[in-house]
């Protein structure tokens, strides 16, 4: 037998699963996430998962991780001390960035630039120039590197980025610089930016650099220790890390660029609700992923996710390959609190693992969404399968403290809380929507994280939605989702040319160059000719923009210039429809960027499909409980239902609330739930 496992570290929760490849067997575990350790949690969840299934050490096929590492440093700016080397004359780069202000212009008056990765006084310079066409003015002055290496360690610094003018034309100064640096400083990390991202504009190859330069010593000694933890188990198989792209890359590769694992855990959950969404029929869905500190969204068309070639992590500006998603502060650990005495307001600031809820039972005093739902009646006994159970009277005791100053009762209070949590992810859901020209009522909701679907029904009502999906077991989607992708590669070369006088040769040249080092990197990680996939791609732009489409370069014509005239085509009606304008037959089109991904296709894991049978749920039928809707204006008693237990088939007219080991969904009153051959609840309008 050989057993996948995928591994996700949640904010509350640590979310395990164990695949057998051959017969599709699944196990689900959910321990409580280890913040100041994450490791510990990671071991943990191996543990408990293969011990439940009687996996053996030798068992183990392969191991996946989904990791919020990254991002929390960020967040935190919990990272290493760094110093930058850059060409002479580009020392303030950092500091002068852009001229993009958030929101209106008139708010330049008062907005602050964001805190720099690396501070002036330690970025260096050094001898040696590249012009824009790849050729070398100067060269590197090999004593001056060193000395500044030298200096850099007498500082205390323990990584340099290194990021020198047009080296995407040409990285060998940028080699040069590393080779000098590591004669005399051979322990430092050093990240070049020709290796990170091999394309012009210096602001964003720099930040992107410095920001993978500060993540490196935290991220490579976390996989080093993980990796250290599984070997003290015997688990010798592959270990990979999912990327914010929504691939895989070994745990090594990820040391190397841990800056493309920013978004990794909420990128293998998107996987997996399109996969989900798919089965049960949708293509078109939002997805709907809340955990215990934030709600992940991400809008999905014709089953595939809209990819970003940069995106915003925190304050900064990184540029590389990302999923688009939407991140807002309301989870179910989320607390409220009163502005000003008498404003209550919900998020974004979480109670998270530790104290967690105070229904945790875990020293939390502090009122939170999910104290709000117990309180209602929407959580009963235990989460995790009992391993967390639920202690009403001090969600009472907590939501009091919000009652008291409002003059509101305990109900009223909880549902103050609840609806303020429901707008704010219904923000979210119209910024991914609204804010683009879509009508969230055209899509279906995938509701997954262990409080998805507790509030997917809720929202659903809240935007006029009149379709809910719950995946097979929504509490662990993530995790689930890092065994459906496939290792990935991204390689870009900026190749600038106009649509005048654009050279297919040379063109054709870059792809075959990218082509070779993507599956050079695919071969070394054990894949051949028959499991390798490629996608060639092209960045587009009227002549004068500041920003790009980018394009797929379809592989299925014939020639290069006919490859070339269709991708202008799609660019004129992917700009109209991305921006609601295009220039075609005005404006030039610019190529800017020619780029390849390569996908290591790994098997996917077989899902059981079941049988349907009969509507009735009355087996899986395990109780009543008081519940407070809106809609009802007062508690309704509703039937309980184990989802375990119901099978394809079976339907459910709410109100009902349906309880499963790692999450709850709430039937609201005039929606009807029917478990299809997949696995999958799928949520109308009782009038659909």
């Amino acid at each position: 037998m050989a057993w996948r496992l995928a591994v996700d570290i949640g904010g509350t929760f640590t979310d395990v699963v164990a695949l057998e490849e051959g017969s599709g067997e699944v196990h689900l575990m959910k321990v409580p996430t280890t913040p100041g350790d994450p490791s510990r949690g990671f071991i943990q969840g191996i543990e408990k998962i293969t011990e439940l299934g009687g996996v053996s050490s030798s068992d183990v096929a392969a191991v996946f991780h989904g990791t919020t590492v990254a991002t929390n440093a960020i967040l935190q700016r919990r990272y290493s001390k760094i110093g930058l080397v850059t060409t002479i004359g580009y020392r303030e780069q950092l500091e002068v960035a852009r001229q993009t202000v958030p929101g209106e212009f008139g708010d330049i008056t008062w907005w602050v630039k964001p805190e720099r990765v690396v501070p002036l006084e330690l970025v260096r310079e050094v001898t040696g120039r590249i012009n824009v066409e790849g050729k070398q003015l100067t060269p590197i002055n090999r004593d001056e590197v060193r000395a500044v290496a030298l200096e850099f360690r007498r500082l205390g610094v323990s990584a340099i980025a290194v990021s020198l003018l047009h080296s995407y034309r040409d990285p060998s100064h940028e080699r040069q610089v590393r080779e000098f640096i590591r004669e005399v400083y051979p322990e430092c990390f050093i990240s070049i930016s020709s290796d990170i991202l091999r394309e012009y504009r210096e602001y964003e190859r720099t930040n992107t650099t410095c920001l993978n330069t500060a993540l490196m010593p935290l991220l490579s000694n976390y996989h080093e220790k993980l990796s250290a933890e599984l070997a003290d188990k015997k688990i010798t198989a592959p270990f990979y890390i999912m990327r914010s792209s929504g691939g895989l890359a070994k745990a090594e590769e990820i040391s190397r660029q841990p800056i493309t694992a920013a978004l990794s855990g909420p990128a293998a959950g998107v996987i997996a609700a399109c996969h989900f969404g798919k089965l049960s029929g949708f293509e078109d869905v939002i997805c709907f992923d809340v955990g215990g500190t934030s709600a992940d969204i991400c809008l999905v068309e014709g089953g595939q996710p809209r990819m970003l070639t940069e995106g915003r992590v925190d304050i900064y500006d990184v540029k590389t390959p990302m999923i688009d998603m939407h991140t807002v502060g309301a989870g179910g650990g989320s607390i409220a609190w009163l502005a000003g005495g008498r404003s209550l307001k919900v998020g974004p600031e979480s109670a998270g693992a530790l104290p967690g809820p105070a229904c945790y039972g875990r020293g939390g005093e502090l009122p939170t969404v999910t104290d709000a739902n117990a309180v209602l009646g929407r959580l009963t006994t235990a989460l995790a399968g009992g391993d967390v159970s639920l202690d009403y009277a001090r969600s009472e005791g907590a939501i009091k403290t919000i009652a008291g100053p409002l003059g509101l009762n305990l109900t009223d209070a909880a549902d103050g809380i609840l609806r303020i949590a429901i707008e704010n992810m219904a923000a979210g859901i119209r910024t991914v929507s609204v804010k683009r020209g879509r009508d969230p009522r055209d899509y279906a909701l995938i509701a997954f994280g262990g409080a998805g679907p507790l509030h997917a029904c809720y929202l659903a009502d809240w935007l006029g939605m009149k379709k809910v999906v719950i995946p097979p077991s929504p509490g662990v989607t993530s995790a689930y989702g890092l065994l459906l992708t496939d290792v990935r590669i991204d390689a870009v070369h900026t190749a600038v040319q106009r649509e005048d006088k654009f050279s297919a040769a040379a063109i054709e040249q870059h792809f075959l160059e990218l082509q070779t080092r993507v599956k050079d990197n695919l071969f070394s990680e054990g894949f051949n000719s028959d499991n390798i996939e490629l996608q060639h791609f092209v960045d587009m732009r009227y002549g004068g923009q500041a920003y790009e489409v980018r394009l797929p370069f379809l592989n299925d014509i014939s020639s290069t210039e006919d490859k070339l005239q269709q991708a202008i085509s799609d660019f004129h009606s992917s700009h109209q429809d991305l921006y609601g304008y295009s220039y075609e037959g005005r404006e030039l089109v610019e190529l800017v960027n020619v780029g390849v991904t390569g996908l290591g296709l790994l098997e996917r894991p077989k899902i059981r499909k079941q049988k349907i049978a009969g509507k009735s749920p009355e087996q899986a039928m395990r109780g009543k409980s008081r519940v407070y809707f809106p809609q009802t204006q007062g508690r309704v008693e509703c039937p309980i239902f184990s989802r375990e237990l119901l099978v394809a088939g079976n339907e459910i007219i709410g109100p009902a609330i349906i309880e499963q080991y790692d999450s709850t969904t709430v039937l609201n009153p005039d929606w009807v739930a029917r478990l299809d051959e997949w696995g999958c609840l799928v949520l109308s309008r009782h009038e659909d």
